[in-house]
């Protein structure tokens, strides 16, 4: 389904080789047509589309409509001008973001601010709309609000990407596959059979079967991600396991001077 949804987004792409950086509407070079597949050419500065077909196909209407959505949402600006230089980044962040490419623009705490043009706008929303779209959960660690047991181990995970040095944290595609590896890696790690024999006999025991298996050949950016998020996280609960066992069997042994209460001592050496 990833290929198919990349396949259709690609396209977008030819839009967008002229727009890099242009900030103003004057400043955007103009675009008189753009091909789409099978699709005839359409000018750009009078694009426009109803919205009211749900079996929207056209990446060009779909990607129009929604833009058109967030851009009244912001209810900052009715300029056609305005909307066309913020319709031509959403069009750029959002082909980016199909790619799972790094995002050029800051992703966390306060995005908007009183500098933003429409099209940092424009491309912020565009990006936001696919991570929407592929349930991309991100959290705000410095915060108290949502707390919870999954985010505390998310918030843990994206200690260990920005450690392990996986990526940018300017790709929430890749850092979330690697926090999906981390966390399966941990619950792996959980299962009995491989806490104890990789206590007892090493991390992955001479015939036994790995933890997991990394296809080979050249894997995407999002895969490596996984894998070695799984690794990390693996290992991670693993040396946890090692920590509270080894602690417990601390707490199992009796100091000499220990006095317990009566009826139960223990009874003396070789009785």
């Amino acid at each position: 389904m990833q290929k198919h949804f990349l396949a259709a987004v690609l396209p977008v792409v030819a839009i967008l080789i002229g727009l890099q950086g242009c900030n103003k509407a004057h400043e955007c070079p103009e675009v008189t047509t753009v091909v789409y597949e099978d699709m005839a050419s359409v000018d750009q500065g009078a694009e426009s589309y109803t919205c009211n077909n749900p079996d929207k196909t056209s990446m060009l209407e779909l990607t129009w409509c929604e833009a058109k959505d967030q851009f009244e949402q912001r209810g900052q600006s009715t300029s056609p001008d305005d909307f066309l230089v913020y319709i031509n980044g959403f069009r750029e962040g959002y082909a980016l973001a199909s790619q799972a490419a790094d995002s050029r623009l800051g992703l966390g705490g306060d995005i908007d601010s009183p500098s933003d043009t429409p099209y940092d706008m424009g491309y912020r929303d565009g990006y936001f709309a696919v991570m929407e779209a592929m349930g991309i959960v991100e959290y705000n660690c410095a915060s108290a609000d949502l707390m919870s047991e999954y985010k505390d181990r998310w918030c843990e995970a994206a200690d260990a990407y920005r450690s392990a040095g996986a990526g940018s944290d300017n790709n929430p595609f890749v850092r979330g596959r690697f926090i999906d590896g981390y966390m399966t890696g941990g619950r792996v790690a959980l299962t009995v059979p491989t806490s104890m024999e990789a206590f007892f006999g090493g991390e992955n025991p001479e015939g036994k079967q790995p933890a997991v298996v990394q296809p080979s050949g050249e894997l995407r950016s999002t895969e490596l991600a996984f894998y070695r998020g799984f690794d990390v996280g693996y290992k991670a609960m693993i040396d946890s396991i090692r920590d509270s066992i080894n602690q417990v069997m601390q707490q199992m042994q009796i100091p000499n001077n220990m006095d317990f209460p009566e009826g139960l001592m223990p009874p003396p050496p070789g009785q």
